[in-house]
């Protein structure tokens, strides 16, 4: 077990452990909430070992030397057949059983970003040690949003009033729910802008999922790549969901020709820190995407948008399909030069509707950050508890 904290002496009032078994796209979710809950409780990040280069650099540019950085094995023979498949990351069940009785015994609260809880619930003794909090890791986009999983959760931060209203709507609420925002705003908003084209011309951001049949990668992907390289007054950034070229897409870098590498117009990126931490959601000009809740990120400052329908969805009256309402949506790449093209006209239509959906999506207060609410919201709960 590695631990990195500040030794002062404090006062702490609870224990409280953030869950971190996923890739880096997680860790600007909680980081700024576990920082501010360590200023008066004992706050750890459990986590698995290894180089965790992001999250270090994290907590030293948010100043979080007071937030304990717990690095658990899991089972040495589960580590050694995980060693021997290149796994990055432990598989999650079988870290949790080797760690359950001190997960289970030794925090008053358990933070997770996924729906990972299922080993720890079955084996928790106590509906009020250590009690369960839920902190989704963007913002609700499609079905995976919805999951029976949430009613296992003691505490939900939700981060706006569209996600609350559909959790409740489909009796998915947990036992208790606090609306606080989207603390990755505050996470990240001191960012240095750093420039990847050398020219004025619009940047698009195309961003597929990874999951098919919904990317728009499998079918489209290359014909994209193909259209900018012979449109250099155009700037791409092509940054897809960090799994597309990683374990669960299973899609190979290789298989790009070399000579979009090579383009000045063309940027790659398959998952570096930038590509999650709204470096290039803050940089583009035009958001192209398919699936991607991240596209929410992308309108915080409305700016136009254009989708890529593979499937020929029927996607008008269904919710998990929102975020379609942000801009045109295209079936093939044959029309994205033409989506292009009008995509600056276009954007006066579609700019009051991002405007309504990004009020509904992330909560605000005057006077106080989501990263303020949210830590308020499990500090209450758990000296409620501690009261009772």
């Amino acid at each position: 077990m590695a631990n990195t904290r500040n030794t002062q002496s404090k006062e702490q009032n609870h224990s409280i452990g953030f869950i971190f078994l996923d890739e880096i796209h997680h860790i600007d979710h909680f980081i700024t909430t576990a920082i501010e809950l360590a200023k008066t409780n004992k706050v750890s990040i459990l986590t698995f070992p290894s180089k965790h280069t992001y999250l270090r650099d994290s907590l030293k540019r948010l100043n979080g030397e007071d937030v304990i950085l717990e690095e658990l094995k899991t089972k040495a023979f589960r580590a050694f057949t995980d060693k021997l498949k290149n796994r990055d990351f432990p598989r999650k069940a079988f870290w949790m059983k080797k760690n359950k009785n001190y997960l289970l015994s030794c925090f008053d609260a358990l933070v997770f970003t996924d729906f990972i809880q299922h080993t720890l619930y079955k084996n928790r003794k106590s509906e009020k040690k250590p009690i369960f909090i839920y902190f989704a890791h963007g913002l609700a986009g499609r079905a995976y949003a919805f999951k029976k999983d949430l009613t296992y959760f003691d505490l939900h931060l939700v981060t706006g009033h569209f996600f609350y209203n559909q959790l409740k709507k489909r009796d998915l609420l947990s036992k208790q729910n606090i609306l606080c925002g989207y603390p990755k705003i505050d996470a990240v908003k001191n960012q240095v802008r750093k420039e990847y084209f050398t020219n004025d011309n619009p940047i698009v951001l195309y961003n597929p999922h990874f999951m098919p049949p919904f990317s728009s990668w499998h079918d489209h992907g290359l014909d994209i790549l193909a259209f900018f390289y012979n449109n250099p007054d155009y700037n791409l950034i092509f940054a897809p969901h960090i799994n597309l070229f990683a374990e669960k897409g299973m899609e190979k870098k290789q298989e790009i020709p070399a000579k979009y590498f090579e383009a000045k117009n063309i940027h790659l990126d398959f998952g570096s820190i930038q590509s999650v931490n709204m470096t290039y959601t803050k940089q583009a000009t035009i958001y192209l995407g398919d699936v991607s809740s991240q596209v929410y990120e992308f309108i915080i400052n409305p700016r136009p948008c254009i989708f890529i329908n593979s499937e020929m969805i029927n996607y008008k009256n269904d919710n998990h399909y929102r975020f379609w309402q942000c801009g045109e949506v295209i079936n093939t790449s044959k029309t994205l030069e033409k989506a292009l093209q009008n995509s600056e006209l276009d954007f006066k239509k579609y700019k009051p509707i991002q405007e309504q959906i990004k009020e509904e999506n992330i909560y605000s207060e005057i006077g106080s950050t989501a990263t303020q609410r949210a830590s308020n919201a499990i500090s209450v709960y758990l000296n409620t508890l501690k009261d009772s």
